[in-house]
């Protein structure tokens, strides 16, 4: 059984961390300083997100080439502000997106190591690490920023995912619980909790949670392929 490991950090949570929503920037940034990065990240990736919204390089004339080049200048930013977290992020997205996790950690890293707590960085870091085998670090990493954010649910959801993957799985399920209770979506909590007890032997309960997360979220394939293998044993059972 594995663990959900899918991640979609939206370059969306990075643009609202700049607080330069709305602005109007047709064109890349072209400034060679570090001056206002937060506008500059901005009016580098409200074209993007709409470009890649309608699939970039998917058919479309020229969309291929003007992501390539926003992307460039994403890029560009990190060597310009070197120390500007969202900048930092959004670089992080764009490596994992693409593969490139050693490049990915090293911008993370870079995140992390400077003052004060940063949970999306924090998160990305310990899912690349859970996706390599090394649950250890995330296990390490992740209450260390619980402690500064405890109220933020994606660190605990994906601390109960390293939590699971150790075998520890009480203390994975009151993560669960602790991040839904946060505000986590309800049906990616019922699929977790629905793994745990599908560990522990408990098919029934297993079954009426794998069936919780479908009715919340149609078309959730892991949900439905799950509950359907549940259902098909279980109809064997006396």
């Amino acid at each position: 059984m594995s663990w959900n490991r899918s991640l979609r950090v939206g370059l969306a949570i990075v643009a609202i961390s700049t607080g330069a929503c709305g602005l109007k920037t047709e064109a890349p940034i072209v400034h060679q300083q570090c001056d206002n990065p937060g506008v500059q990240l901005a009016a580098v990736l409200e074209p993007y997100e709409a470009l890649q919204a309608k699939g970039c390089g998917e058919g479309l004339h020229g969309t291929g080439s003007d992501c390539d080049r926003l992307r460039r200048e994403i890029e560009r930013l990190a060597v310009v502000c070197p120390r500007h977290a969202p900048i930092l992020m959004a670089n992080a997205i764009l490596a994992y997106d693409d593969r490139r996790t050693a490049d990915a950690q090293q911008f993370l890293d870079q995140i992390l190591a400077q003052p004060q707590s940063h949970p999306d960085a924090a998160i990305l870091r310990a899912r690349i690490a859970i996706e390599e085998g090394n649950a250890a670090f995330a296990l390490r990493l992740l209450p260390d920023e619980i402690m500064l954010v405890p109220d933020h649910p994606g660190l605990h959801e994906t601390y109960a995912g390293a939590l699971y993957l150790v075998g520890r799985l009480s203390d994975a399920a009151t993560e669960l619980t602790i991040a839904g209770s946060l505000g986590a979506p309800r049906w990616r909590i019922a699929y977790h909790l629905g793994l745990i007890d599908e560990a522990l032997g408990r098919l029934g309960g297993a079954a009426t949670l794998y069936a919780e997360a479908v009715a919340a979220n149609p078309g959730f394939a892991a949900a439905e392929s799950r509950l359907k293998a549940l259902r098909a044993g279980l109809g064997t059972r006396p």
